[in-house]
């Protein structure tokens, strides 16, 4: 190591640079590299990072060459450049991926959360979230590292939950977001939705509990329902959390890089206004198992479960399975229909959410965040009483027409030739005909039966088959 007047000099006499006195150089700077998944680094690739006390940053190699070239400059205003600059432009070789692989590998613990607190970062300091306390802490009391990234850059003062409830304008639209007709459902479902948030805000990840949170409006056609508040209020988890927004209609889920524009520091995905066949069991790995983010033109990286994101959906629809594993993984909160295109909740507040808010404001929104981690933290995930959710999946599963025809059409403890309902279902709505095949039927017949709590009996005569649906076994 070389140093001259307090300056650490990478290149010798004749103005070349020296390979490892320039990577030493780096490292004093604290640019090194670094293993997401340091469990398994033999079969995973590094990132370029950059420490700042312990702030860490992901950097590029267009970020090394210009913290080089800058400090070149600032070394030697007095006597000129040349000479080095022409030994950088003729090492760029240097710069290759193979040799920053020999840049040191950091050995980084994160501030992380733990089963009962969480943790988030501010311009004056670390929150600390846990079961009954909100407290502002220095970072000088933490030895652990923090991604630039997730600080926040504003100042965070702690404010009592009563004064939140008559103040803050987030609170009063989450209420907005469960309001029913009996008020008690509707203090309930408000416990609900906070949960579903605090759960998102919670860094913590236990695989026995692990879920996608899935926002739905609470209409039953599936038609869009703009500004129904579904997309603010995930917005509202990503001024809090790095969150990363798929466009549900775009997102191909067999394209490989349709995961691309997730970080290694993405808290929170969001698969945003997703279609009525979306194929939820394709993401059971990365909900599960950990995250593979193929990028394009770069190496892969995989994250482990314990540091890949959380999962949220929003949809106009119910997501289709019904099984114990969709079950198992699924967290269904429907969005009551408080805000339209006709009413939005600029018509209410007079503002738009985000734009604009005040430092006392975002103090309140903050707060009110932190009040529903800890509704999460001391109850878990809160399961919402379904309004019309068990009737927008059966008729995501069959048809509104079909159900139409069912309920106008079936009568209880009466035997039916499956054929010959058939036939009477399509004489009804022939637009079927190309599309839905007697089996398929069959199969719709049987969902609406569960449906109606029914009980469903097969029998044949020769090769007329013949169903039942009654309401006891002895009927």
């Amino acid at each position: 190591m070389r140093m001259i007047n307090e300056q650490f000099i990478f290149w010798d006499g004749a103005g070349q640079i020296v390979a490892h006195l320039l990577f030493q150089f780096l490292a004093s700077i604290g640019i090194g590299k670094y293993f997401p998944d340091d469990s398994n680094m033999k079969n995973s690739e590094p990132i370029l990072v950059k420490i700042n006390g312990n702030i860490v940053s992901p950097i590029n190699v267009g970020y090394i060459l210009e913290t080089i070239k800058n400090y070149i400059n600032e070394c030697t205003q007095e006597n000129g450049t040349g000479k080095i600059i022409d030994s950088l432009h003729g090492k760029t070789s240097l710069f290759g991926d193979k040799n920053l692989k020999l840049l040191p590998t950091l050995q980084l613990e994160f501030i992380s959360d733990t089963a009962d607190s969480a943790f988030f970062f501010f311009r004056n300091g670390v929150v600390k979230v846990s079961l009954d306390n909100i407290e502002l802490c220095p970072y000088s009391d933490f030895d652990q590292f923090v991604w630039e990234k997730n600080i926040v850059p504003i100042d965070f003062i702690p404010i009592e939950r009563a004064a939140l409830e008559e103040n803050c304008d987030f609170m009063i639209f989450c209420k907005d977001l469960t309001i029913v007709d009996n008020s008690e459902q509707a203090s309930a479902r408000f416990k609900a939705l906070s949960s579903a948030i605090g759960y998102l805000l919670h860094r913590h990840k236990d695989a026995a509990t692990t879920k996608a949170i899935i926002l739905m409006d609470v209409y039953v056609n599936g038609m869009p329902n703009g500004g129904s508040g579904k997309t603010l209020l995930m917005n509202a988890v990503g001024k809090v959390r790095n969150l990363a927004i798929i466009d549900g209609k775009k997102y191909d889920q067999r394209e490989w890089f349709g995961l691309s524009s997730i970080e290694l520091n993405t808290e929170v995905l969001l698969f945003d206004d997703v279609e009525r066949h979306f194929n939820f069991e394709m993401i059971f790995p990365l909900m599960t198992t950990g995250m593979m983010l193929k990028r394009k033109y770069k190496n892969n990286l995989f994250v482990p479960f314990e540091k890949s994101p959380k999962v949220a959906i929003t949809t106009n629809y119910a997501i289709s399975g019904n099984s114990s594993s969709f079950r198992r993984r699924m967290y269904e909160f429907e969005v009551s229909a408080t805000y339209s295109a006709d009413f939005t909740p600029r018509d209410k507040f007079e503002k738009n959410f985000f734009d604009g808010w005040n430092p006392l404001e975002w103090n309140h929104f903050f707060n009110t965040m932190f009040t529903f981690l800890q509704i999460f933290l001391n109850n878990g995930l809160v399961e919402s009483e379904p309004i019309n959710m068990q009737l927008t999946k059966l008729i995501n599963r069959t048809s509104e027409e079909f159900l139409d025809w069912a309920d106008r059409n079936i009568v209880v403890s009466t035997q039916y030739n499956k054929k010959e309902l058939y036939d009477s279902f399509l004489s009804s709505y022939p637009e079927f005909k190309s599309r839905l095949h007697q089996r398929e039927f069959t199969n719709y017949l049987k969902i609406w039966g569960n449906y109606k709590t029914l009980i469903i009996s097969e029998s044949h005569s020769g090769e007329i088959r013949y169903i039942m649906f009654s309401t006891n076994s002895t009927t």
